[in-house]
């Protein structure tokens, strides 16, 4: 198996095309952290989707196992980050009316030989993935590229955040360990402790 200098893998330099005018501007506002109420914390922060979960799922320093469980109709894909568990449909060839809007989107799921393909839309938020918005299209793919080795690919089309599509490539080893519990939910205190402390920044006049 070949290494990789990148995860990004399109555009061959291994780098993120570049953001468009808006996104730069979405971005440089982000660049001083909102800590007035609950809402205007991220997501992975009020234990709603895992930052590494997805879609579209990325490494981070821990809590990266994930399962496949497969039935007739559907396939589900359980993270061990904050118990996510995205059930992608395999019985629609078409996406749900646009109105209709999802927190981790509307998947479903083909198969091309032997790999996995899963077409995302419909998301109901903006950001879940980096800058993105709720029109981000997402492509992933699945395929054994030996017996202990799952190669998740994926393609990122978001006009309105990069300049270009581009795509990732991730290799996925097999492992015997258990997914474990992640005791992360919304009321967890940890969130609770990040607006006491702005307020105590506050106070102090930092």
């Amino acid at each position: 198996m070949a290494k990789q200098t990148s995860l990004v893998v399109d555009p061959p330099t291994g780098r993120l095309p570049a953001l468009t005018a808006e996104a730069q501007r979405i971005a440089e506002g982000r660049r001083t952290p909102r800590y007035d109420n609950v809402e205007e914390r991220p997501l992975a922060e009020r234990c709603i989707l895992g930052f590494n979960a997805g879609p579209p799922m990325m490494p981070s320093a821990y809590n990266n196992n994930m399962q496949l469980v497969q039935t007739r109709q559907h396939v589900v894909i359980l993270n061990e980050m904050v118990h996510s568990a995205r059930v992608i449909d395999m019985s629609r060839t078409t996406h749900k009316p646009s109105s209709m809007r999802f927190l981790a989107g509307d998947s479903i799921g083909r198969w091309d030989g032997d790999t996995l393909v899963v077409d995302t839309t419909n998301f109901s938020t903006e950001g879940n993935f980096r800058f993105s918005t709720r029109d981000m299209h997402l492509i992933e793919r699945f395929s054994l590229e030996d017996d202990q080795t799952l190669r998740y690919e994926f393609t990122m089309d978001d006009p309105a955040v990069w300049t270009s599509k581009w795509s990732a490539s991730i290799p996925m080893r097999r492992t015997d360990e258990l997914i474990f519990e992640y005791a992360c939910h919304e009321a967890n205190y940890g969130l609770e402790g990040v607006l006491k402390g702005a307020r105590y920044g506050e106070k102090a006049g930092k």
